[in-house]
């Protein structure tokens, strides 16, 4: 389900990629290297807490999507909860997820009905995460981590840190041009053509089952198919005492042309905040007297081609 779920924030999804990416790309062997790399895996390992990820994207100056999401993980029995608003033109979706009680269940803003997705235990799989906490595995972690480092090349020192109030940090860095590594440009034009070629595929069965418009978002992303190119990419994070990232902005400006020909100029900026570290209560819904439409997630899950397994 957490594939799933994923995919309704297509921006955040694919802006998120393109920002790891970017970001290790652009820092080499400099001493916030190190404090950066050890607070986005202390980061990744906390299970208590509420997110705030908002993501907008431009293209030609004029608005094209607006993601505002809360999400709230207490790290006990998988609980969570999650609020997406997703803004693009005159179209709005508001959907709420939750996760009680070995179920998943969701609810679009213009239902009254309440899906609830059951799942089997010994169905849930999660690559790469312990299967009973979702910790991220070490071996794993470690494996990204040496591919990333291999990935940096020659551009070091493109990075600042800062020392802040209670012992925390401040970590920026900037690129553009040349300094931003053939490699990512590379995968980011792999990914927006990506992006591109979904709009002509046919929207799952699934996503009409749970009541979400798939087809505004696919329609809303810039349809980008040559010379595609990463410009400028700009990242700020907060980092406390106990090495975990609690406020991180991202900005990317891409070029490239359309179809047709035409230009675009892209920019997209994706905000995060943590907050109530262990100390959050996920939301949860009372179903009784509710409308509700058992969904059975093992019927899903033989569709995976808009979450990816």
């Amino acid at each position: 389900m957490n594939k799933k779920l994923a995919m309704l924030g297509l921006g955040v999804a694919v802006g998120s990629m393109m920002l790891v990416t970017s970001v290790y790309a652009g820092v080499g062997d400099a001493p916030g290297y190190e404090a950066f790399k050890t607070a986005v895996k202390q980061t990744a390992t906390i299970q208590n807490v509420t997110r705030q990820v908002n993501v907008s994207l431009q293209d030609n100056g004029a608005s094209l999507l607006q993601v505002k999401s809360t999400i709230k993980s207490s790290g006990t029995d998988h609980a969570g909860s999650a609020e997406v608003k997703v803004q693009n033109g005159s179209e709005e979706q508001t959907i709420q997820f939750y996760s009680q009680d070995g179920k998943q269940i969701i609810k679009t803003a213009n239902s009254d009905v309440y899906k609830v997705i059951e799942q089997d235990g010994t169905s849930a799989k999660f690559k790469g995460r312990d299967k009973e906490t979702h910790a991220p595995d070490p071996q794993t972690v470690s494996e990204v981590e040496n591919v990333v480092d291999a990935l940096v090349g020659n551009l070091k020192n493109y990075i600042t840190m800062d020392e802040a109030a209670g012992n925390g940090k401040e970590i920026h860095f900037k690129l553009s041009g040349s300094q931003i590594s053939p490699v990512v440009n590379t995968v980011g034009s792999l990914l927006i053509k990506h992006g591109a070629t979904s709009k002509d595929k046919p929207v799952p069965a699934e996503a009409n089952k749970l009541g979400i418009d798939l087809r505004t978002l696919q329609n809303s992303l810039p349809q980008l198919s040559s010379d595609i190119s990463m410009d400028d990419v700009e990242v700020n994070a907060s980092v406390d005492a106990d090495q975990h990232i609690t406020n991180q902005t991202a900005q990317i400006h891409l070029s490239g042309k359309d179809a047709q020909g035409a230009a675009h100029d892209v920019v997209l900026r994706i905000d995060m905040t943590l907050s109530s570290l262990n100390s959050t209560t996920p939301d949860t819904v009372d179903l009784s007297g509710k409308q509700v439409e058992n969904v059975k997630f093992d019927e899903m899950s033989k569709h995976d081609n808009w979450g990816g397994k």
